[in-house]
């Protein structure tokens, strides 16, 4: 009794664990692929700043340089947990696995939806709506990856908390107007 060691994964070794199971290729191509959705988007609808004078936001709003990077990077990373989940190998979990991946997708459109909505069209009480739905997608989402893997599970917790932001602006946003 007094010779045993509880043996405790270290985060390290826990992710190394789960990158062995997956296509590390898929979870770029996929990630990459969303990157360049809200790319297109965000090129097609151009600069916010006509929308944001005339709402009155321009204050609530990081700059504009620094949104778009924060709002691509989590496309990223959130098109490389699909990624993750979609190649990940064992098969005892292939139904949640394609459950995680149209949920993925259902949430991913959704959410581009948003931007066009407030900056382009400044349709505040859609936006905020939509905010809502695509709050409500994810974590379905995020349910649904944890079933396959904590690790993608845990980087669409932090993707929660970035389109709670988006909420609690856009609720922001409402009330002002």
């Amino acid at each position: 009794m007094f010779g045993k060691k509880k043996w405790k994964m270290t985060a390290r070794a826990w992710i190394s664990q789960e990158t062995a199971q997956t296509s590390l290729i898929l979870t770029l191509i996929v990630g990459v692929l969303t990157l360049l959705c809200f790319v297109f988007v965000r090129v097609l609808c151009g600069a916010p700043y006509r929308i944001m004078l005339e709402l009155g936001i321009s204050d609530l709003i990081p700059p504009v340089w620094l949104f778009t990077l924060l709002q691509a990077i989590a496309f990223f990373i959130i098109g490389c947990a699909a990624g993750f989940v979609l190649g990940f190998r064992p098969s005892c979990c292939m139904a949640e696995k394609y459950k995680g991946g149209m949920l993925f997708v259902l949430t991913a459109a959704v959410e581009l939806c948003w931007y066009p909505l407030l900056f382009v069209g400044g349709l505040v009480l859609l936006s905020l709506l939509q905010s809502l739905l695509s709050l409500a997608l994810a974590i379905l989402t995020t349910v649904s990856f944890f079933r396959v893997s904590r690790f993608a599970g845990w980087i669409f917790v932090l993707h929660d908390v970035w389109l709670f932001y988006l909420l609690v602006l856009t609720f922001r946003i409402f009330l002002r107007n």
